[in-house]
């Protein structure tokens, strides 16, 4: 089976152990033909400490990357990319040259913030008592929304909304059909994250129902474990894969200079 993973971290985020060898290594090892680095890129220096890299090792990152890609050539396809967040933030550091940097694979577009709520981060969770979940989750696939009319590649843990067990009251089908269908006029591809099977939702993102929404557009999809240790690369794709042929999809994205390719599966 040709399988690939494109979310995978660095120790530059400061909450990923391992060396990036380990990662290439563990990937070899499982037989994958292809692994996607795409550690964090900056957030603002007062939300930065301790979850992405800095403005300036921005650089190193990429010629790491780039240093690895040529000593494992011969034995698998290394691609570079970042994970980044939206909405957009002020003092970043992440300058627009990076959209558009032919050294860059495919960029990530990811929600972990609803205006200054980190929702998705444990010392935040009591905020969801203060809010209705269902206004929640609109604001979130608002975001979502927003983020597919930008320079992204693939939307990150497309319904990360969920990670810690919190479900709408009522139906989202029609916003996910909504948002599909902009998606199906972008060519943008949604990633099949595993890591919400380490999470305490237990479920990866985003759910069987909406990826046979997506599957009924046409949205392309890629693998990605959001590995921030080596063991966890490509954590459990076989429930990722069972998933997604169950859905009708033959077929996941690969990504080269931003371009998206078609890999059997």
């Amino acid at each position: 089976m040709n399988l690939v993973d494109y979310h995978i971290h660095t120790y530059l985020c400061e909450h990923a152990s391992g060396t990036p060898d380990e990662y290439i290594m563990r990937a070899i090892n499982s037989n994958f033909i292809e692994i996607g680095f795409s550690d964090h890129a900056p957030l603002p220096a007062d939300l930065r400490e301790g979850i992405t890299m800095r403005p300036e090792e921005i650089e190193g990152y990429i010629n790491l990357i780039e240093e690895k890609k040529a000593l494992y050539k011969d034995k698998i396809a290394i691609k570079i990319g970042f994970e980044v967040d939206y909405p957009f933030k002020a003092g970043t550091g992440f300058k627009k040259k990076y959209l558009n940097d032919n050294r860059i694979d495919y960029l990530i577009g990811s929600c972990h913030f609803i205006d200054d709520w980190a929702f998705d981060h444990p010392d935040f969770l009591d905020e969801f008592n203060n809010r209705d979940i269902d206004e929640v989750y609109n604001e979130y696939f608002k975001i979502i929304e927003g983020l597919i009319s930008n320079n992204f590649n693939i939307i990150g843990h497309f319904d990360l909304i969920k990670k810690f067990g919190h479900r709408p009251k009522g139906d989202i089908s029609k916003t996910i059909e909504n948002i599909a269908k902009i998606m199906s006029k972008k060519n943008i591809t949604v990633e099949i994250n595993t890591s919400g099977l380490r999470k305490p939702v237990n479920e990866i993102y985003p759910s069987q129902k909406i990826i046979d929404i997506l599957h009924n557009y046409n949205i392309p999809i890629t693998l990605g474990s959001d590995s921030h240790s080596p063991d966890e690369v490509g954590y459990k794709f076989n429930m990722a894969i069972t998933m997604v042929k169950k859905a009708g999809y033959r077929k996941i994205s690969g990504f080269s200079k931003r371009k998206r390719y078609d890999i059997i599966v």
